[in-house]
């Protein structure tokens, strides 16, 4: 596993060093400010709109790996079935975003001139997650990093040569990236696969996947409530300062992409496998390589980058930034350090619960970090604390959220092991 997750370790590289290219003549660009809140803002509400679409096929992957084992043909007609309902409930949203921000003032008319047309991202994007989901699951590994590199990379040719200070053209350039790169996928999966396509919209799993989807889904939705939590923390400050943290998080999000996420995709692959043949024995060694592998990456990068990144955002941003703003973006990456570490940690014991197919116990885990997090808000505006004291409260809803999920998994694997026993 770990030679493997080595290889992908490059294509994570790749991905994050063109996004980081991106980012950087954003910032040169634009600087921090109200250009740069619109387009982050933008993916913000994109992303949390996402995850309703995943409500149809987020359980999916257990089911998924077992069909597979029983029978091809239903496998086959499972992702037809899936992706149909993926975009059916995406272009739902879409109509709901017009009617709701046409009659209400719900975001400032610069933000909604830009998400009024980056908003078909949202079906593009739906369907890109689930095709990587389900590539994934048959180890084409490398498309869950090619398709953003090639979406980054379009994006960045724009913004260089035909953005001419207009950050409207962005919102186009992803919409045709995205196009593109969901062209190729669907090759992947009908020619590649050999998949045939059926215009259906169910099949016999379908009740259980939905249900089991949902309740991950709404799980997802509350934890993910916390990026909207962190869009109006950060505006309440002024102008600029939600770019400020963007640019500190997407130094920490990267590291953690990395460091983390080829591991763990390999990881899921083999843990669906492992729990569909009933080897509930490996699970623990499975688990334990991963954490080794990425603590040690962590401590290490976090560590380096932290000392390193003013001179990387004086070297990279060129005078859009002065001085006072790169020693925030450090600050505020110190403390995105500690999230995403617990977050790291978290990520293994979570999975396992998904595909033990305990959707219950996630949906509780997930409504207890909401409770947290609101808990947290409302704190934030009773005593008007700042925004480092809720990024501190959100590492502390993370932690809560590992020792929930820790302990659901000892107590799920003894289980296993006593009915072997039998």
């Amino acid at each position: 596993m770990f030679s493997k997750s080595l290889q992908y370790n490059l294509l994570s590289l790749i991905n994050i060093a063109i996004s980081f290219v991106f980012i950087i003549f954003l910032g040169r660009k634009f600087g921090a400010g109200a250009n740069t809140d619109i387009y982050f803002v933008s993916i913000a509400i994109v992303g949390y709109m996402g995850i309703l679409a995943q409500c149809v096929w987020g359980a999916m992957s257990p089911y998924y790996a077992k069909l597979k084992v029983e029978n091809l043909q239903l496998a086959s007609k499972l992702y037809s079935v899936l992706l149909n309902n993926v975009i059916m409930i995406s272009f739902v949203e879409i109509l709901l975003y017009f009617l709701i921000t046409d009659n209400f003032r719900v975001i400032s008319p610069g933000k909604k001139e830009f998400l009024d047309i980056f908003i078909y991202y949202l079906v593009l994007q739906s369907i890109i997650l689930f095709n990587k989901s389900l590539l994934n699951l048959e180890k084409h590994f490398a498309v869950f990093y090619l398709v953003d590199i090639f979406i980054t990379s379009v994006n960045l040719i724009v913004l260089l040569f035909f953005s001419e200070g207009n950050i409207l053209i962005i919102a186009y350039s992803t919409i045709v990236a995205a196009i593109l790169a969901v062209i190729w996928q669907l090759y992947l999966v009908f020619f590649r696969l050999n998949y045939r396509y059926r215009l259906s919209i169910y099949q016999k799993d379908m009740p259980n996947i939905y249900r089991n989807s949902i309740k991950m889904n709404i799980g997802l939705l509350l934890y993910g409530f916390k990026d909207i939590i962190l869009v109006s923390v950060f505006t309440s400050f002024g102008s600029g300062v939600y770019s400020l943290f963007n640019y500190a998080n997407k130094f920490s999000v990267a590291l953690f992409q990395i460091t983390n996420a080829p591991i763990v995709n390999v990881y899921v692959a083999k843990l669906n496998e492992v729990v569909a043949h009933k080897k509930f024995n490996e699970v623990n060694g499975l688990r334990r390589d991963v954490l080794v592998q990425t603590v040690l990456l962590l401590v290490i990068g976090f560590t380096v980058l932290y000392f390193i990144l003013p001179y990387i955002l004086g070297l990279f941003f060129k005078g859009k930034f002065s001085f006072e703003e790169i020693k925030e973006i450090q600050r505020i990456f110190s403390y995105m350090a500690v999230f995403y570490f617990v977050w790291a940690i978290n990520i293994p014991y979570s999975r396992a619960i998904s595909i033990f197919k305990l959707f219950n116990y996630n949906l509780l885990v997930n409504f207890v970090f909401f409770a947290l997090i609101c808990s947290a808000y409302m704190a934030f505006k009773i005593y008007s604390l700042s925004y480092v004291d809720m990024l501190l409260l959100f590492s502390f809803a993370q932690f809560t959220n590992l020792i929930l999920y820790f302990i659901k998994n000892k107590q799920f694997l003894k289980k296993k092991e006593e009915l072997s026993a039998c």
